[in-house]
Parts: structure tokens; C-alpha cells; sequence
């Protein structure tokens, strides 16, 4: 018994992963359980290990005088004692050693079911804290088998298996038994909410069931982490991630910013000769990836999102439903596109916007409003190339974009001609729309404190100069009101 229970627990450390003392609380509850059954309570049993594994099981019992004596599971007579212990007297408490196989088989085996749902349950309750824990994360998988829906489980380390779902599967990868996968674990699931927990088996009976691993090959979040580890700028927040959009299996579209002036953030993320960039296009199986540089200004933005096409032109036909068309030659089109429209597809995800694809003739041809033309064509010179905005394209005017006489144009005031053009992007034109923005609103637009200071300089000194006059009479500041001069004592009256 003693030989076959150490050999019990070499397995279950060994094949089962499980601690050592995890193995011996549960042998512990196994014969707690067992006990309960045989007598109807567990209050008076004492279980205990030796140093070697040896199992000891007592019963705890109270002495008595033969006429007290009721109870055979927790009292035993002072004669009976005394055979046991010689220095024993009535209300001492002795140990009984126990011998287990004096135990009834279906105590036995109640036992052992108790025992085993409480493995179930100690393993469950780690393998979800381990792997909660690297939830977000890439881990390194072994494909076990395949599914008959598709599903694929694999290895995630010590025993414990993760699902790869059909839909989280690349079109272009094929998962062979025993090859090593990088996942991007997207998911753990407790037994007790995971959806599977709530199923019944067939007699009725709520079925358990172990902690559900989600893994992904398909989450924009594997391209993201893939990034962070191929490039040093990425992972030490040199070069910012500002968004990735997917279609996996086709194409990749990363947008990324420096944090600094010295850095070329989409240099940094490709690599020398492309090195860097490439490694990631290996472990998503030739997979495309473009690295966009991100800009503030749309018409740039969406020209690169369009990536590998070459946009001449970006029209922004309507800013609030933030609707655009994009002006490629007729090589470019299907580029442009892409297969069943991946690409422009992404490139509306990424840029926020509606890109439709057109060539210039196709443009010319289009029945759009004379205001919507006019605005769409100011954007660019006549004959202009590229998505740079032309220095020769004439500004709107206050009427023509509704604007009151009584507000102050942005242009009218002295800042600088890019930060005009910065805020006229975003749809604000006046300084009375300006400072109606939030301090939310004004973060959204990413001005920096020295822009924000200069807008803010130039309304400073248009107040000031409204607020005071100069004395004719001896040419001190006066404020706007005052009636008699502080300096020299002259009067004045003001003309309603």
C-alpha cells in the first residue's frame, strides 16, 4: 500500500505537472472524504505525511467511563484505552491508527470522485492565473491536433493545451502536428464563465470544464508585438504604434510616428535593407505590411495609407462625413484597390475616412456641387502633382465658408501659415471657433504649448489694444473709459 500510494504521487508530479504539496492536500481531502462516508463526520480524523511519503490516518477519540460510553466514532471506553495507552485517564483525547483498507468500496470511490474534482479544480484555478497573466502576449505553441469543426489545439507548456479557432487562422498558414506556432494569446477564460460550462451532458448534468486558452494568428495585436520585438525604437517608445489595421493572410497597414526629430520612424520600423520589417513578414508567412508614416494632415495621410499605389492627388469633398477621393493614374487603380478591395479597405480604416479611388477623368466626370468642386479643387493648383497643398491655390473666403463678418479669420491673425492650415484641416477657421474647443477637443488636434501660446498672444493683444488710448495731452496709456487723465489731470468725453 505504502509502496504503490509513493509511486501514486512520483505520477501525478511528474506526468501531471502537479506540486508536490498540491498532490498531498488532495490525497489528504481523498481520505477526509472517505472517512466522512464510513463514520458520517471528518471533524476527528487526523491525516499526516511522513518526510518520505508515508501515509499516516488516526482517529481522534475521547475517553470515557464505560457508562458514558454513546458515541463508537469519536469516544472510546477507559478499558479499551488503556490496551492502547497505559497512562490514560477519562476526558484525555488519544490517536487510533486507522487502516484504510478496512474502508467499504463506496467510500472509497465517493472518495476518489471528490479527490478528483478537486485536482480538476486546484489545476484549473493555476493554469487561469498563470495564463491570465500573459494574456496579451505572444507564446511560443506545439500544434496537438486538429478539430473536426477546423479548430486546432496546441501545446501552450506544461500540459496544458489552447485553442486555435478556425476564424482566428490565417488563409495563408497550414498547421502541421508537432510544428511550433507563435500565438498571440487572446483570451483566458475561467471554468466557471467560460461558455462551454453552462453545456449539459446527456443524463442532464451540468458538465466542468477546464480553463479555455483563446490563441489568435490573426489579431492585429501578434503584428504589434512582433514589431515591439524586431525594433529597439518601438520597444524603448522612441517610435510610436499610432494604429494597425489587418486583413490577415493579405495585408498589414502600420502607422507609425517619432517621438523626436532625429528619428525616421518608418526607416526605424523597416530596418536596414528592409531587415527588420522582414523578419515579421517570415513569421506571418510572406504576409504584406506597409509602414505608413502618420500625419496630422489628411490629404498626406491618406496618399501614403494608399500604399504601394502612387496618389496624385487627395480631394477632402466633405469634412464632416469625412469623405475623400484619391486621383491615381489608371496603372494604379487596381493597386490602389487591391484584391477584392483590401486595400483601400485598410486604407479607410487606418485614415478614419471614406476613400473612394478615381482616376482624374473619372473626377472631371463627377456631378458635384459647384461649392463642393470649388472647395475640393482649392486644395490643389491647377496642373499640381503629389498631395502637397499649393502655395498658388487661393484661400477661401469668409462668405464662402459661411463664416459671420463679425469673427476673426485664423488667416488674419499673425501665426505662422502652417498652423493656419493645421486648424483650417480640422474645420476650424476663427478665432471664436478655436477657444469654443475643449481642452479635450484642443488635445485631439495635437497643438503643441508654443502653438497654443501663439494664438493665444495675438487675441491678447487685440484686447489690449481695444481696452486703452493714448492722453492727447501728455501721451500716457489711458484705459478705455477713464475720464480723467491720472497723469496730467485733462478730461474727456466719449461719443456714444
Amino acid at each position: 500500500m505504502a509502496a504503490d500510494l509513493k509511486e501514486a504521487i512520483r505520477l501525478m508530479i511528474e506526468e501531471k505537472n502537479y506540486t508536490h504539496d498540491m498532490v498531498l492536500e488532495t490525497i489528504r481531502e481523498f481520505v477526509k472524504a472517505a472517512y466522512k462516508r464510513k463514520y458520517g463526520t471528518d471533524q476527528n480524523v487526523e491525516i499526516s505525511f511522513s518526510d518520505d511519503d508515508e501515509l499516516t490516518v488516526c482517529a481522534r477519540k475521547i475517553v470515557v467511563d464505560e457508562d458514558n460510553y454513546y458515541n463508537e466514532v469519536t469516544e472510546i471506553p477507559l478499558d479499551e484505552a488503556q490496551e492502547l495507552t497505559e497512562d490514560v485517564e477519562i476526558g484525555d483525547e488519544i490517536l487510533i491508527p486507522l487502516n484504510l483498507s478496512t474502508f467499504d468500496r463506496g467510500s472509497v470511490q465517493s472518495a476518489k470522485q471528490r479527490a478528483q474534482q478537486s485536482f480538476k479544480e486546484v489545476q484549473n484555478n493555476r493554469t487561469y492565473k498563470e495564463f491570465k497573466a500573459k494574456e496579451g502576449e505572444i507564446i511560443l505553441c506545439y500544434v496537438n491536433s486538429e478539430l473536426p469543426n477546423g479548430d486546432y489545439r496546441l501545446n501552450v507548456g506544461g500540459g496544458v493545451e489552447g485553442i486555435l479557432p478556425r476564424k482566428n487562422q490565417s488563409p495563408r498558414e497550414t498547421y502541421e502536428l508537432g510544428s511550433e506556432v507563435k500565438c498571440y494569446l487572446e483570451k483566458v477564460e475561467n471554468a466557471d464563465t467560460a461558455k462551454e460550462a453552462s453545456a449539459f451532458n446527456q443524463k442532464g448534468r451540468k458538465q466542468k470544464k477546464d480553463v479555455r486558452i483563446i490563441l489568435s494568428r490573426t489579431s492585429p495585436k501578434l503584428v504589434e508585438k512582433l514589431l515591439f520585438i524586431q525594433v529597439p525604437e518601438i520597444y524603448d517608445r522612441e517610435v510610436e504604434i499610432v494604429k494597425i489595421v489587418r486583413q490577415a493572410g493579405l495585408r498589414t497597414k502600420v502607422a507609425v510616428r517619432a517621438n523626436s526629430r532625429d528619428i525616421d520612424p518608418v526607416g526605424a520600423t523597416v530596418g536596414l535593407k528592409g531587415n527588420r520589417i522582414q523578419a515579421v513578414i517570415t513569421e506571418l508567412d510572406g504576409e504584406k505590411i506597409d509602414i505608413i508614416p502618420y500625419d496630422e494632415n489628411p490629404i498626406n495621410y491618406i496618399a501614403s495609407a494608399l500604399t504601394p499605389a502612387h496618389v496624385e492627388k487627395v480631394y477632402l469633398i466633405d469634412m464632416t462625413t469625412k469623405r475623400a477621393i484619391a486621383i491615381v493614374s489608371q496603372k494604379d487603380v487596381g493597386l490602389a484597390i487591391g484584391p477584392k478591395g483590401s486595400n483601400v479597405n485598410l486604407a479607410n480604416s487606418l485614415c478614419d475616412w471614406i476613400i473612394e479611388v478615381m482616376t482624374q477623368e473619372q473626377f472631371d466626370e463627377l456631378d458635384l456641387t459647384q461649392e463642393t468642386r470649388e472647395r475640393a479643387e482649392a486644395i490643389f493648383a491647377d496642373g499640381g502633382a503629389g498631395v502637397d497643398v499649393s502655395a498658388d491655390a487661393a484661400p477661401l473666403t469668409a462668405q464662402e465658408l459661411g463664416i459671420d463678418e463679425n469673427e476673426t479669420l485664423l488667416s488674419d491673425l499673425n501665426i505662422s501659415p502652417e498652423l493656419v492650415e493645421k486648424l483650417n484641416f480640422r474645420d476650424i477657421y476663427t478665432a471664436e471657433e478655436y477657444f469654443s474647443l475643449t481642452p479635450e477637443e484642443l488635445d485631439e488636434i495635437g497643438l503643441s504649448e508654443e502653438e497654443k501660446a501663439s494664438i493665444n498672444d495675438c487675441i491678447d493683444v487685440e484686447e489690449e489694444t481695444e481696452e486703452e488710448f493714448i492722453c492727447p495731452n501728455c501721451g500716457a496709456t489711458v484705459k478705455m473709459g477713464t475720464t480723467v487723465c491720472p497723469n496730467c489731470g485733462a478730461e474727456f468725453e466719449f461719443e456714444e
